[in-house]
């Protein structure tokens, strides 16, 4: 068994006994915040949280790369730790699974005490950079990892679809229209984000244009042709200005239309037309049946600034810290 100390909080690895006394709880907390963020029926999300935590712990406390604690002060167990290590969520950096401090003790520091002794841990380990997940509807706990310097990784934020007729009237640069992408496009626009923003595809800071392509690929298989995905190229007054990668609704997401990836050309940038394409694509979504748009968000100032003009409501988000 391994034990760290620090400022009096000892982390110590659980027993098996011990994870699986706790197993029903941690796939409960998860499935009820994914039901609330994503409205997936909260039996549904259930099961898909107890077979994820199985995939993830696939030979429980003995894992490779999988850290299980709680945390004690002066005897008494006061929360619960996952980190997992470099290599299995993300290859370059460690990532806290899941935190939970214990009913009755909340609002006592616990939570920040928890997390630094975590970081201590992994930074002794070599580890030089650590992640998390918060979902939107946590604005405590997102609050207190701001204040501990982590920074956005990613969001992901969704609305209600709105009927075509009480959308905006247009800004005066023209109407946008959508037309399906060809195969060439695709891999053509695909090759350019790839090379030339990684990040873009993968959310990884250290990501390469071999992973961004293997991860359009895993998303596409099939490119254009690939069932559940539009693609599209964005088109003003006859000319293309960019392009708009959707996904409609998964098992994961049951209720939203999620915009994996919007780019508008250099020289039509500030003119609304990133507005339009989301307009757009909503239309797309609404003669689908599809409840809810959603849009995956990198986390960047310019990208962040876009997305708080869409009145959107923050469903998740990833954030990161240098060690």
């Amino acid at each position: 068994m391994r034990e760290f100390t620090l400022m009096g909080l000892e982390l110590i690895d659980l027993t098996p006994a011990e994870l699986e006394t706790r197993r029903p709880a941690m796939a409960a907390n998860y499935a009820r915040d994914v039901a609330r963020n994503f409205g997936v029926d909260p039996d549904r999300a259930l099961e898909q949280s107890a077979h994820q935590i199985g995939a993830g712990l696939p030979d429980g406390v003995a894992t490779e790369g999988q850290l299980l604690r709680k945390a004690v002060d002066d005897g008494d167990e006061v929360g619960f730790l996952w980190v997992s290590m470099p290599g299995t969520v993300y290859p370059g950096m460690a990532w806290i699974s899941e935190i939970e401090v214990a009913d009755g003790l909340r609002g006592r520091g616990y939570g920040r005490r928890m997390i630094a002794a975590a970081e201590a841990d992994l930074a002794a380990r070599g580890v030089r950079q650590v992640g998390l997940h918060v979902f939107g509807h946590n604005v405590g706990a997102r609050r207190l990892y701001q204040r501990l310097g982590y920074r956005i990784l990613g969001q992901v934020r969704t609305r209600p679809i709105v009927a075509p007729e009480l959308r905006a009237a247009g800004d005066g640069d023209g109407d946008v229209t959508l037309a399906p992408m060809t195969q060439q496009a695709y891999e053509e626009h695909v090759a350019a984000l790839a090379a030339g923003d990684p990040f873009a595809l993968v959310r990884d800071p250290s990501a390469t244009t071999e992973r961004a392509l293997r991860t359009a690929g895993r998303i596409a298989p099939a490119g254009v042709a690939t069932e559940g995905i539009l693609l599209h190229t964005a088109h003003v007054r006859g000319r293309e200005a960019g392009w708009i990668w959707t996904s409609l609704p998964t098992p994961d997401r049951p209720a939203i239309g999620l915009i994996l990836h919007l780019e508008v050309d250099p020289e039509r940038r500030r003119r609304g037309l990133g507005r339009r394409m989301i307009a757009a694509i909503e239309a797309e979504l609404a003669r689908h049946g599809v409840p809810r748009i959603g849009l995956s968000i990198p986390g960047r100032a310019e990208a962040l600034a876009f997305a708080d003009s869409l009145d959107m409501s923050l469903a998740s988000e990833q954030m990161i810290k240098d060690l």
